[in-house]
């Protein structure tokens, strides 16, 4: 019985999430520290310069009603790889993924077999960027605001996780720009 209990006492160990994170980093799901028995789980947080980016980024404003813009932006999306889940044309809300394979299928194969041998750490291989667009009147009845907010989650070759809000301008430009085309007819 003894020995059960000592058994028992170091497998908790073993398993026992981490109870630490580094500044602005949240662990919503633990594989375990030592003995890795399933994936992890990080949410990156912005520190405060990114949350000023995300705010000078996040909003666009186009010379269209909010009805013209929802369905312009229901054209783009699928123009720059997005594919859309949810679609509220009432609250004019759009919610789409876009999911990008960052290795080759050659090159994610010979990793899974030399880790069947040789203990390496997870690489990314795979990511899917959300998109959440809301679409509101702004200062005229010709004239909307779009808000935009982008979040990627990558994923390594081990099964974790990392979640962080996109600090990318050239992203924010892409879908704003690729929305003004579809407007334009392009």
């Amino acid at each position: 019985m003894r020995k059960m209990c000592i058994l028992l006492q170091g497998a908790s160990l073993l398993m026992a999430p981490p109870g630490f994170a580094a500044d602005g980093e949240q662990v919503q799901g633990s594989g375990g520290t030592y003995l890795h028995y399933s994936s992890s789980q990080l949410r990156v947080d912005c520190d405060a310069a990114g949350m000023a980016d995300q705010a000078r980024w996040q909003d666009a404003v186009l010379a269209l009603a909010p009805a013209q813009a929802f369905q312009a932006t229901q054209r783009a999306l699928p123009r720059l790889g997005y594919q859309p889940l949810d679609q509220d044309a009432d609250f004019n809300l759009i919610r789409a993924d876009k999911d990008e394979v960052l290795v080759s299928e050659a090159r994610q194969v010979l990793r899974g077999l030399l880790k069947m041998k040789l203990p390496l750490p997870g690489k990314p291989d795979h990511q899917t960027t959300e998109l959440l667009l809301s679409i509101r009147p702004a200062g005229s009845a010709r004239e909307s605001q779009l808000r935009l907010r982008l979040q990627r989650t990558v994923w390594d070759s081990n099964g974790n996780a990392r979640t962080m809000l996109c600090g990318n301008l050239d992203d924010y430009r892409r879908v704003v720009t690729e929305i003004r085309k579809s407007a334009l007819g392009m």
